[in-house]
């Protein structure tokens, strides 16, 4: 792959070479020789074709594990969420340490503590996490899908963007079932407080708990808006934050 840093913008495909625009700036990919049909009965290719079946796996879960929140995902844009999420995700299949190559799975890695450690504090919306903007700790109690913060204060235990008057917090209770390909999620209401100097409990809990038991993540996302005459808009989405804070296999 080249990048093309010349005047001319091409689009699309000539002569075997495919013009493309992105967040890394412009590129272009010429077409590979190799085919399904050639890698298929070449026995040297044994080896790619068990990382293609293990690269298939892994964004199938990447894509399970995002269906479930996908109303947060629509409300503000991810920083390359897809490529972020695909990258971790691939690093953590490779922590199962029961399956042969190309049968290895994300839900194998995530039974070793390592592998946990990869996805804690992981940000979906890529720019903050939940851990940079809070300086109090959750805690978390998966039996009754609660994240909790005693005498929280947003005047002092929440950075803030200068502009924003109010902050929203939500928390999503979710488990994959990746055999069955199914995700339930949870959420909580969402606590919407002024930036002022007063302190009470934040407490986050969901209105039920997840149906599928197995695999389970509890999020939190933390939003920012500016509010006029009774009215509020987003402000400052870059500081926004939708962050696994705490996860079980």
């Amino acid at each position: 792959m080249a990048k093309n840093q010349g005047i001319i913008r091409l689009r699309g495909s000539i002569d075997g070479v495919t013009y493309t625009e992105g967040v890394n700036g412009k590129l272009s990919r010429s077409r590979s020789s190799l085919n399904k049909a050639k890698m298929d009965s070449n026995p040297k290719f044994h080896n790619l074709r068990m990382a293609q079946e293990e690269l298939s796996s892994y964004s199938k879960y990447g894509a399970l594990l995002r269906s479930g929140i996908r109303s947060e995902l629509a409300m503000i844009k991810p920083y390359m969420g897809t490529r972020r999420l695909n990258k971790i995700l691939n690093a953590l299949k490779n922590e199962d340490l029961i399956h042969r190559l190309g049968q290895r799975t994300v839900a194998s890695g995530l039974t070793t503590p390592k592998g946990l450690g990869m996805l804690h504090y992981f940000d979906f919306y890529g720019k903050k996490n939940v851990n940079q903007l809070v300086t109090k700790e959750f805690v978390v109690d998966f039996a009754v899908g609660e994240a909790l913060i005693r005498n929280f204060n947003p005047l002092y235990d929440l950075i803030a963007p200068r502009h924003a008057t109010h902050v929203g917090f939500k928390a999503i209770y979710m488990g994959l079932d990746f055999d069955r390909l199914m995700v339930s999620s949870e959420r909580s209401d969402q606590v919407y407080l002024p930036l002022e100097d007063v302190a009470a409990d934040l407490s986050l809990k969901t209105t039920d708990l997840p149906s599928i038991t197995e695999n389970t993540f509890f999020l939190v996302q933390v939003v920012f808006y500016k509010e006029l005459n009774g009215f509020r808009e987003l402000e400052a989405v870059d500081e926004a934050a939708l962050t696994i804070i705490a996860l079980k296999a």
